[in-house]
């Protein structure tokens, strides 16, 4: 899984809007339908309940939404602080195991 489906993924919950959200992403919106569909298939379950242009997280959605919001926030705070070390001991390796 690659981190920016994980980015898509909380632009869409926090917009509700598919649309909306791939112009935050800078994507177009097949697109980011299309990774949304495809991390829910990964996953195994629903992320979304779609409704006409609106889209509502699921239970499973509203739970998955807590916890990459605090893993993203960690992954970014982790390359915050790695480039602030000095440039020989700079290199970062993440694996995020979902």
């Amino acid at each position: 899984m690659k981190i920016e489906k994980l980015y898509y993924f909380l632009s869409v919950a926090k917009h509700r809007n598919f649309t909306k959200a791939a112009q935050e992403c800078h994507i177009a919106q097949p697109a980011i339908s299309k990774q949304m569909l495809s991390l829910e298939k990964e996953l195994g379950f629903l992320l979304f309940e779609r409704k006409n242009r609106r889209v509502e997280l699921t239970e499973a959605g509203k739970e998955f939404y807590q916890s990459i919001s605090c893993l993203i926030d960690e992954y970014e705070a982790s390359v915050r602080r790695v480039q602030q070390l000095p440039e020989e001991a700079s290199h970062l390796c993440v694996e995020l195991v979902l």
